[in-house]
């Protein structure tokens, strides 16, 4: 039998990992996250766990392993059963989606609303104005960067808008979850 994956895809700050926690907790199944692998991989090379250079080890990798790498070795070591968030590369969803059953989620919000939730989280190496913010991300995800965010999300089979409350955004992965065909 196939693994059985849920991946959660969006950009920064529009709530993949607190989606990702909340089915995780729903479905009694651990989630993983491409990043944790980027930032054990940083630190065994003594490398600073900044975006920046974690986008460029994320390119790295994909060039020296292929685009699928962080996936392929998220999937060698999970359960049966996962949700994983943070894909970035459409490798990563292609080969997700072929060596296990999977279902991809998007999350998704507002440039402005997520501009405000990374300056309330302080995170390092964000942007300082919004128009910085949207540059960055557009240029975060343009060649010669592997990252295509934004074509993964497009390859999405639900898509959750998270713009107002957390209950709003547990309400969208309820209904989504009563859809599922995933062992429970």
């Amino acid at each position: 039998m196939h693994k059985q994956a849920v991946g959660i895809v969006g950009p920064i700050r529009a709530g993949k990992d607190t989606a990702g926690e909340y089915l995780a907790n729903i479905l009694k199944i651990p989630v993983l996250q491409i990043s944790s692998t980027i930032k054990m991989i940083c630190a065994e090379r003594n490398l600073e766990t900044t975006r920046d250079n974690l986008i460029k080890l994320g390119n790295e990798l994909a060039r020296e392993h292929g685009d699928g790498f962080l996936a392929e070795y998220l999937v060698a070591n999970s359960p049966k059963k996962f949700v994983i968030t943070g894909m970035r590369q459409l490798g990563q969803i292609q080969f997700l989606q072929e060596n296990t059953d999977f279902i991809l989620i998007a999350v998704d919000a507002k440039p402005e609303i997520r501009f405000v939730r990374a300056q309330d989280k302080l995170k390092q190496g964000e942007a300082v104005t919004i128009e910085e913010f949207i540059k960055k991300e557009q240029a975060e995800n343009s060649p010669p960067n592997k990252q295509r965010l934004f074509e993964c999300m497009k390859l999405a089979d639900h898509t959750i808008k998270n713009e107002k409350s957390l209950d709003d955004l547990y309400s969208q992965l309820d209904k989504i979850i009563n859809k599922l065909s995933f062992d429970t």
